[in-house]
């Protein structure tokens, strides 16, 4: 059974990475998995009997995820963008009192909340990025630029993709490496994920070792910090609200995110 569980937390994470503006290291921590993975990597060369097993479950699940649902997701936002995006922003709330309790287990220090505003804002500067026109072209052949760009892209998206409240899709939005990637991806243009593949490898074992150092070492600021960039993720995925029959959809979207992200924070630990 905690295998199928591990598979589908790997599906929501796998779907959630594609999905600008929906991180999915905030969907580690809703699955209640976030500190394990973390863990699972960092020590993999120490301990791979007992990491490959779980991180090839989530791998397997995010893989599944991705071919199976992307799809779906992404119908779900052309036809019913509003209450999908509530759902979303349900499940990002429902896991906040989680890390909140975290983040005030111990006394706490007023200077240690100034990184929750630090990073709350940058969140709500980023969603501003969302409403422009990021597109470039999209790459199809591979050149020493292109090779830079993909790894870059990769490196991006597997280091926002451990951080929670970040999207890595959005970022590459953002950079106008999005189309690119998703484009490498869908066609199976092994040239192009080569790169991408090594940018992926290298900003998973980057990310994983500044975090878990930063969580054993300056515990509280980095939760506020975590607290602040899951919470402004918010403003990215936000589409407006409208009354009426949709108005509705979205209220129940909501409710059913936060009640089944709150009940899983109750029964799992990050």
């Amino acid at each position: 059974m905690d295998n199928i569980m591990n598979i589908f937390k790997g599906m929501v994470i796998g779907v959630s990475n594609v999905i600008p503006g929906v991180s999915g290291g905030t969907m580690a921590v809703v699955m209640g998995i976030y500190d394990r993975l973390l863990n699972s990597i960092n020590t993999f060369f120490k301990d791979w009997k007992k990491s490959i097993f779980f991180l090839g479950e989530i791998a397997i699940g995010a893989a599944l995820g991705i071919i199976l649902f992307s799809k779906l997701i992404t119908t779900l936002l052309n036809n019913y963008a509003e209450p999908t995006k509530f759902f979303f922003i349900g499940l990002i709330l429902g896991s906040f009192p989680l890390l909140y309790k975290r983040a005030t287990k111990d006394k706490v220090k007023a200077i240690n909340s100034i990184w929750f505003l630090i990073t709350l804002g940058l969140m709500i500067a980023m969603s501003f990025f969302t409403e422009g026109d990021t597109t470039t072209a999209v790459m199809t052949t591979l050149s020493v630029k292109s090779f830079i760009s993909l790894f870059a892209a990769g490196f991006i998206a597997a280091a926002t993709m451990i951080l929670p409240g970040v999207s890595g899709s959005l970022v590459l939005l953002i950079l106008g490496l999005y189309t690119t990637f998703t484009t490498a991806v869908s066609t199976f243009n092994i040239p192009l994920l080569i790169p991408i593949g090594l940018g992926v490898l290298v900003g998973i074992i980057t990310m994983t070792k500044v975090i878990e150092a930063l969580l054993n070492k300056f515990p509280q600021p980095t939760y506020f910090a975590i607290c602040g960039l899951i919470l402004g993720s918010i403003f990215s995925v936000y589409p407006g609200f409208t009354l009426g029959t949709m108005g509705i959809f979205s209220v129940i979207s909501f409710v059913a995110g936060f009640v089944l992200t709150y009940i899983l924070g109750k029964k799992e630990s990050l």
